[in-house]
């Protein structure tokens, strides 16, 4: 979709994520919300997903997956978070890059994602072990409500920027200036 970051831009995203987990386990958990927490990091690496692609969206997710498999209180196996958000980073971005969605469909995108990918993460945890959730479907529709709200904010973060277009400079030919 666009060329290669700049080692100062992946220093910079890098940064950015670690600072979205840190807030993500440390402020946003302790929320007493209804039935889920905003997911900053899983909405931030869906939007890179759809806006930069299925490499950039899967390698996100597997950088942080595995933060959140390491902050504590990491819950659930190792490479739990890992496994799902590189997946889903990498999936949402091929759907992504197959239907080119437009800025609203971008947003439902990320939403979709969303909520299927709290839906996976459960299937992870009944995978090692954990007992099915009875209402993992409402906090995967409450993450993907908390997702329209938030995806706006973040494909606007990481989208590309289209470098700005310039007036045409018009010549003159030398044969037309000589006269």
């Amino acid at each position: 979709m666009s060329g290669p970051a700049s080692p100062v831009a992946i220093g910079g995203a890098a940064l950015a994520l670690v600072l979205l987990v840190l807030v993500q386990v440390v402020w946003l958990s302790a929320l007493p919300t209804p039935a889920a927490v905003p997911d900053l990091v899983l909405v931030a690496v869906l939007a890179v997903a759809v806006s930069r692609g299925p490499l950039a969206g899967g390698l996100t997710g597997v950088w942080a997956g595995l933060l959140l498999d390491l902050v504590p209180p990491a819950a659930g196996p190792l490479a739990g978070w890992t496994l799902v958000l590189g997946g889903a980073g990498a999936a949402l971005g091929r759907a992504a890059e197959a239907i080119r969605p437009g800025p609203f469909a971008s947003m439902g995108l990320v939403a979709a994602g969303t909520g299927l990918t709290v839906l996976a993460r459960e299937g992870v945890l009944w995978f090692a072990g954990d007992p099915v959730r009875g209402d993992a479907l409402v906090i995967a529709l409450a993450s993907a409500g908390y997702a329209v709200l938030l995806a706006p904010i973040a494909l606007l973060v990481v989208s590309p920027r289209q470098p700005r277009a310039t007036a045409p400079v018009r010549t003159v030919p030398p044969e037309v200036a000589a006269s």
